[in-house]
């Protein structure tokens, strides 16, 4: 979606840019994102889904991406004048570290676990320690904001006890 966003200001910015963007996979899984990703089209930022294997620059300094364009499983090669590489969030791998007397559960994905995500988003299996933001997995600002708020409500709940 960060990549998506970056494409519509720059093509706000300069609409006469040519953008592509090479997918794995688009997360679009918010509220509006969907049309959000739809705008971006409509604008005229392409998208292909791709595997890139290696960049390599022309003596002009132009860049050339060679691919595996997975809708057709061929190899492709593509010349831009500029790459800009995202990658997807990751969790922080030492964040178990934090404690040396207890376990801090991870889920599936490797970020921090909630002990019940509907009823207590912010709870962790360490009682007294709560999880925001993105520690419990990747979210957008709103969400982000959302996810802060229940982690400080169940803190002055905490506390109050």
């Amino acid at each position: 979606m960060y990549s998506i966003k970056q494409a519509q200001l720059l093509m706000g910015a300069l609409p006469m840019a040519d953008i592509t963007i090479y997918y794995i996979d688009i997360r679009a899984f918010g509220k509006g994102y969907d049309e959000f990703y739809e705008q971006a089209v409509s604008m005229g930022v392409r998208f292909v889904k791709a595997k890139i294997g290696r960049i390599t620059e022309k003596e002009n300094g132009n860049l050339i991406l060679r691919y595996e364009d997975i809708a057709t499983g061929k190899l492709k090669e593509a010349e831009h004048d500029f790459v800009v590489l995202s990658v997807g969030v990751k969790p922080n791998e030492e964040a178990t570290a934090l404690f040396k007397n207890h376990k801090l559960e991870l889920d599936n994905f490797r970020f921090v676990k909630q002990s019940d995500p509907l009823l207590y988003p912010a709870r962790t299996s360490i009682k007294g320690v709560f999880s925001a933001g993105a520690a419990t997995g990747p979210k957008d600002i709103p969400d982000s904001i959302l996810s802060a708020g229940a982690a400080a409500s169940e803190a002055i709940d905490y506390l109050n006890n």
